[in-house]
């Protein structure tokens, strides 16, 4: 049983015949570090579960490359606003160590979805969870520090230090890399 079949067991037991049938859709993908996985201008067609590895979602804007969100082992990344809709996407996906993914091809779920109504409950759960995710991310610039944004960012991801450049960490906090390095030593020193 693969990685990304754990998971969804973890939401919603499944039985065989329909671990069997998205396994069918599944594909291991195992990926170097520093490669753009994702393309903003492309279509997305698949999501992605990570079972090792830590992506970094970003897009452009005035020249420079903002990260929008991490995700890392245990956790489903992809350019959500071009898989639903088939438009392009704006966003851009880097693997920022080497990964492990487990890629679902999205326009092959759908006879999955009617043969087993299970799996609809299931992607209307990864849906819900992925929601809340987004919504979290926003209450955190709305009501959060910059210090308090990072240590959720730490509780979430404890060593992302070590796994991504901290300019990128910046850049999803929403600050500059000067700011961060104060906060750091802040933490360090028992003040924030």
């Amino acid at each position: 049983m693969n990685a990304f079949i754990n998971y969804l067991n973890q939401i919603v037991s499944l039985p065989e015949p329909v671990q069997e049938a998205i396994s069918q859709i599944t594909i291991q993908r195992i990926i170097p570090g520093n490669t753009l996985f994702f393309q903003n201008g492309d279509v997305c067609k698949e999501f992605h579960f990570i079972e090792k590895g830590l992506a970094r979602v970003f897009y452009h804007k005035d020249g420079k490359e903002v990260t929008a969100w991490f995700a890392s082992e245990g956790q489903i990344v992809s350019a959500i606003d071009s898989l639903f809709t088939g438009q392009p996407s704006f966003y851009n996906i880097q693997l920022t160590e080497d990964a492990v993914l487990w890629s679902l091809q999205f326009n092959k779920i759908e006879p999955v979805f009617e043969k087993y109504p299970v799996v609809e409950r299931l992607g209307r759960l990864l849906i819900t969870q992925n929601y809340l995710l987004l919504d979290e991310r926003m209450k955190l610039f709305a009501f959060c520090s910059a210090e308090e944004r990072y240590e959720k960012l730490l509780i979430q991801i404890p060593d992302i230090t070590q796994r991504v450049k901290l300019g990128y960490i910046a850049s999803y906090l929403g600050i500059s890399q000067e700011h961060l390095s104060r906060i750091r030593a802040g933490l360090r020193h028992g003040r924030a």
